[in-house]
């Protein structure tokens, strides 16, 4: 998934190269996993075959997972699996059909309840399971949330723990299986998942999915709504409702040569097809790296490709994250920081190096601003986090896995130079190719492969395993965020023509003391408050600093529109910030905002405003 700071704004990444499928070599037993109830390392999941009926009425999905096991443990007689809020109808044998012995242990907080089944003799199990209507990996989007106004929408988002809450599997990222798929949805919509996807529609509403490279369970994913598809290159293209594909394929042009650069550097996209899926505003996140698919927000379409940095990011994925996944969500610095720092290179190729020092200066001073907040003996603000069992994975700081993990990786390169770096990536990514990876391994084969080679005067550990900023980092600078930043200071007036990139890191860099006279100047000469939502997520709340009260029609238009967390989190946080009647009018906003909200956001936003 895409970062929340600044620095992420600016960037745009990675590439791809000749689809094929993936080995399955035996893999070794999985990391054990706090925030997993499965027992991988005794009985483990390899395949699933999905059919699901899509209830837009009901808020529900229907039918069977059919789960395909290894024993590995020859004394295990039960499978161990996840689940949250599902309705168990039926557990039988695939083969024989045979009732299965199976119990749902009581609820865990985090975890969700334990489904414990006896295997019988064929080694398949078959689950009749339902969703419940407020399963939290789940948005219903009611048809005035789309862009058509006519049609209801569904898309997931199952990362980091929520896959549990829409099919029972082994919920780790360290257990990795093949899918294919059956998905009935009502006449006139597509369905698409994390997989090989149809590129028209479907008469009968039926679709059929495989998924040949095993993947994790927080990479399953499926969207159904009023779709058109557009090619961009021979094997990318994107998804969206039909009034916006075509402005969506122009903004993503640059899709193929991010692949190729990305080829280039790290070797073959091992994917076969990359498309994208642009959901409606309400999506939570920027982007989601679902393998084949990425799901992305369309308010990455800025009409001049400068928030393009979004799909590079995602893309990167396809190396680090996808391919390479952390064995646990103590080691998601291994999927977000590699990810984070194959972007910017990635991005340096496209555009240049100038860009590159801005990525590099943005992600500095982002880092800081987020450590500035903690204690440097804080745990969460280590790269290998420690989070046990009663703690949501999620509930860190995002910019220590993306920012600090990706000037881990700009220090080596620094320190060892970039073709020995860019070996030694490449080296990983080819050696554990569809498999999960921790820090550990990451530590020995860095201290073996680098730090073992040439003494450079640090070394790992107080990156990994202590706060602050960590020594071996040269300051990052770029001259041309250097002149934006010394005329916000000033809040002088920038000349005409920025992009909105330019515009971000002038408006993130304004003093938060600028007065009302100095934010209406600015304002009446560039119609910030009419801007995009990259533009407002940053104008907003320097207005309600200010005390601005007209903005108020515009704040709650762009809250009930924009279901962004990045986005909508700092307008609230700023409210919530001001006096009572700003923080009355937050609170009212809310209200009539949260059923628009994915189920992540709507928790994140209800702890702030309450």
């Amino acid at each position: 998934m895409k970062p929340t700071a600044v620095a992420l704004a600016l960037v745009a990444v990675l590439g791809a190269c000749k689809g094929s499928e993936a080995p399955r070599a035996p893999a070794p037993a999985p990391k054990p996993d706090p925030h997993s109830q499965s027992e991988p390392a005794r009985i483990v999941v390899t395949h699933l075959a999905l059919e699901l009926t899509v209830d837009f009425a009901a808020r529900t999905l229907a039918g069977t997972a059919r789960l395909d096991l290894e024993k590995r443990d020859p004394s295990a007689t039960a499978v161990v699996l996840d689940t949250e809020d599902l309705l168990i109808d039926s557990v039988v044998d695939c083969a024989t059909k045979a009732k299965l012995g199976h119990v749902l242990a009581p609820e865990r907080p985090v975890l969700g309840r334990a489904l414990t089944i006896e295997i019988g003799a064929s080694g398949c199990v078959e689950i009749a399971y339902r969703t419940a209507p407020a399963a939290r990996a789940l948005l219903w989007v009611e048809p005035s949330g789309t862009l058509g106004k006519q049609h209801p929408m569904l898309f997931t988002q199952s990362q980091a723990i929520l896959a549990r809450t829409w099919i029972p599997l082994q919920d780790s990222p360290g257990v990795r299986f093949t899918y294919d798929a059956t998905i009935h949805v009502p006449k006139g919509q597509w369905a698409l998942m994390s997989a090989e996807n149809p590129q028209q529609l479907s008469p009968d509403g039926t679709y059929r999915f495989r998924m040949p490279q095993p993947i994790p369970s927080y990479l399953m994913a499926l969207a159904v709504g009023d779709f058109a598809f557009r090619p961009i290159g021979t094997r990318t293209g994107v998804y969206a409702e039909p009034a916006l594909v075509d402005a969506a394929a122009k903004e993503f042009v640059e899709v193929d040569q991010m692949m190729a650069a990305a080829e280039e550097l790290y070797g073959p996209y091992r994917w076969g097809r990359y498309d994208m899926l642009v959901l409606p505003p309400s999506f939570p996140f920027g982007g989601m790296e679902n393998p084949k698919l990425t799901f992305l927000t369309p308010t990455v379409i800025a009409g001049d490709r400068s928030l393009v940095d979004l799909i590079a990011h995602e893309l990167a994925h396809s190396w680090s994250g996808n391919l390479v996944t952390n064995s646990t969500w103590n080691d998601f610095w291994l999927n977000e920081g590699f990810t984070t720092y194959v972007e910017r290179r990635i991005m340096e190729k496209v555009r240049g190096p100038a860009y590159g020092e801005i990525q590099w200066t943005l992600a500095e001073k982002s880092l800081r601003e987020v450590l500035a907040r903690y204690k440097d003996t804080d745990p969460n603000t280590f790269l290998a986090l420690r989070r046990s069992a009663t703690d949501e994975p999620d509930d860190v700081p995002g910019s220590v896995a993306y920012e600090k993990g990706s000037l881990l990786l700009r220090a080596l390169e620094l320190a060892f130079g970039r073709d020995r770096l860019d070996a030694f990536l490449r080296r990983r990514f080819d050696r554990l190719a569809f498999r999960s990876s921790d820090t550990e391994t990451f530590e020995a084969d860095a201290n073996a492969e680098l730090f073992g080679k040439r003494a450079v005067g640090w070394t790992l550990a107080p990156w990994l395993h202590a706060g602050g900023i960590p020594p071996g980092l040269p300051p990052q600078r770029s001259a041309e965020v250097a002149q934006i930043e010394a005329l916000a200071a000033r809040v002088a007036l920038p000349p005409r023509g920025w992009n909105t990139a330019e515009w971000t890191i002038y408006l993130d860099a304004i003093p938060k003391t600028a007065t009302r006279d100095q934010l209406l100047a600015l304002d009446q000469l560039f119609g910030l408050t009419h801007g995009n939502a990259e533009i407002l997520m940053y104008w907003l709340p320097h207005l309600i600093r200010a005390d601005i009260q007209a903005a108020a029609p515009v704040i709650e238009s762009f809250l009930t529109t924009v279901g962004r967390y990045r986005m909508v989190r700092p307008v609230y946080a700023a409210m919530m910030a001001g006096d009572e009647a700003w923080k009355t009018l937050a609170r009212s906003i809310y209200g009539k905002a949260k059923d628009l909200y994915h189920p992540i956001v709507r928790e994140g936003i209800g702890k702030l405003v309450k």
